[in-house]
């Protein structure tokens, strides 16, 4: 999900060649669109709207290739970036903000962005791309996404979203701020039919609309994002893998967000669950990193809670709601792991390992390792150190 400005000249936005995919035209006449940022009976906007000239971004459905508009003076590439022609990274630096697009097509209709941008200013365009399921996931930066005459909806990270567009839907108004950092993906109707080929009747009812062909207006929700959707996202920008092997991982880990954001509006839909708050959400993983290097003697509930800016009960219920654990039990697997990667060491002792990761007394030690990994200390490190050869 790209915002254009090629009109002003600041912003190299991806286009496709003759064959489709995603291309930037003028949209200083946008058929749909109002410009302006007073929208009577809608909630208010907290960017501005994109300036009358801005360009458009069209998400086509053929994506064999890509091409970049814009001054080869914003364009550099490194040997060590993927170059495939159905997927490759694109370092950027402009006026705007700098940073790096990664872009993988997976089928027709079917394709993802990987993006790192940290934006000086917010960057706002319209994105026309009817008859298109998008899935936003972010754990950096700020925006919204407004559809024409809808509520907008907030990028604020972390967020997960997903938006349906019906066929014939007006172009959106698309805004990124600050430090982004985001998975895009997007999936025209016909590629979402052929993936769920069969088992149709076992999506959301609002995908099954979608699907159907039966929606008249661009349906927005946002979605818990838990554990598992937080954990592909650092995944994806942590993987140092590079070619084919990057492009299989992507498609892999695409995919397994897919099935977990439609989990995750299942959830949401059917099983009205109680979703956290973005300040609840931003809490929790302050706390996450906190608890992260503090572990082994970790801050009482309520010094945590002061320290993240939450209450108690409000630090308790978001790690439930976030990460769908207590925050003793999260620190108690943030020691067995730690665990686990100490005794593949010879030179420490299982006392001295139950002391580093929190332990006052070695039996203690062996009982939690015995519950979590049905084995002792010991015999988890004798297959470890059998294991490194």
């Amino acid at each position: 999900m790209i915002p254009s400005a090629k009109a002003r000249g600041d912003f190299p936005a991806p286009s496709a060649c003759s064959s489709g995919g995603v291309r930037v035209s003028p949209s200083s006449a946008l058929p749909g669109v109002a410009p302006g940022n007073n929208r009577p009976g809608l909630s208010p906007r907290r960017f501005p709207p994109p300036a009358p000239d801005v360009g458009q971004v069209s998400i086509r459905h053929h994506i064999d290739d890509y091409e970049i508009d814009g001054p080869d003076s914003q364009r550099t590439h490194s040997a060590d970036q993927v170059r495939h022609s159905r997927h490759y990274r694109l370092s950027i630096e402009g006026p705007f903000g700098h940073g790096w697009h990664e872009f993988c097509r997976l089928n027709d209709g079917y394709f993802a962005i990987v993006s790192e941008i940290k934006y000086h200013m917010p960057q706002a365009g319209y994105m026309s791309s009817p008859d298109t399921a998008h899935i936003y996931l972010a754990n950096g930066g700020d925006g919204e996404y407004v559809p024409a005459g809808g509520e907008p909806l907030s990028f604020e990270a972390p967020a997960a979203l997903i938006m349906l567009e019906p066929a014939g839907a007006a172009a959106a108004e698309v805004c990124f701020a600050g430090d982004t950092q985001y998975i895009y993906i997007a999936i025209q109707r016909d590629a979402l039919q052929a993936i769920f080929a069969g088992c149709a009747h076992e999506l959301p009812l609002v995908l099954q609309s979608f699907l159907k062909g039966d929606l008249r207006h661009t349906v927005g929700r946002a979605v818990r994002l838990d554990g598992s959707l937080l954990r592909c996202l650092g995944e994806v920008h942590d993987c140092a893998a590079t070619g084919g092997r990057r492009r299989l991982f992507l498609q892999a880990k695409v995919s397994e967000i897919v099935c977990r954001m439609v989990d995750a509006l299942e959830c949401r839909e059917a099983l009205h669950l109680a979703e956290a708050t973005p300040t609840t959400v931003r809490g929790v993983f302050k706390a996450q990193n906190l608890l992260a290097e503090k572990f082994a003697a970790p801050p009482t509930l309520e010094e945590l809670a002061e320290t993240v800016g939450l209450s108690r009960s409000s630090l308790c219920n978001g790690f439930r709601q976030v990460l769908g654990t207590s925050v003793f039990d999260y620190i108690h697997e943030l020691r067995m792991q730690k665990a686990l990667l100490l005794l593949g060491d010879r030179d420490a002792s299982i006392t001295q390992i139950a002391y580093a990761v929190g332990y006052n007394r070695a039996s203690s030690f062996s009982v939690a390792v015995q519950r979590r990994f049905g084995t002792t200390p010991s015999e988890l490190r004798r297959k470890a150190i059998a294991s490194a050869g």
